[in-house]
């Protein structure tokens, strides 16, 4: 009688996994479905934006850089003097002990 009760418990198991596994597969097939229409969409899109011109002009993007060039610049000397800053108030503190 054991047994018997082994094998249904191993059955019950099996047939879990079974049906587990058919629902992760449906899952998957209707995931991939969805991101194969996504992706037909945002297509769709670029080829909009690009027939409008929606992209940047050379002229922007050279601004842009430009500006980015000077903003890194900037951030160089303030996290120069943030530095210095620190070591001048490191000195301070060691005389004040």
């Amino acid at each position: 009688r054991t047994i018997v009760m082994a094998t249904v418990e191993s059955l019950s198991a099996r047939l879990a996994t079974l049906e587990t596994t058919a629902s992760h597969e449906a899952s998957a097939a209707a995931v991939k479905e969805a991101q194969l229409a996504m992706l037909l969409q945002l297509r769709e899109v670029k080829a909009s934006l690009m027939a409008e011109g929606g992209g940047a002009s050379g002229k922007e993007v050279e601004g842009l850089k430009e500006e980015n060039a000077k903003l890194k610049l900037k951030n160089e000397k303030l996290e120069y003097r943030v530095q210095h800053l620190i070591k001048m108030l490191e000195k301070e503190e060691a005389k004040n002990r």
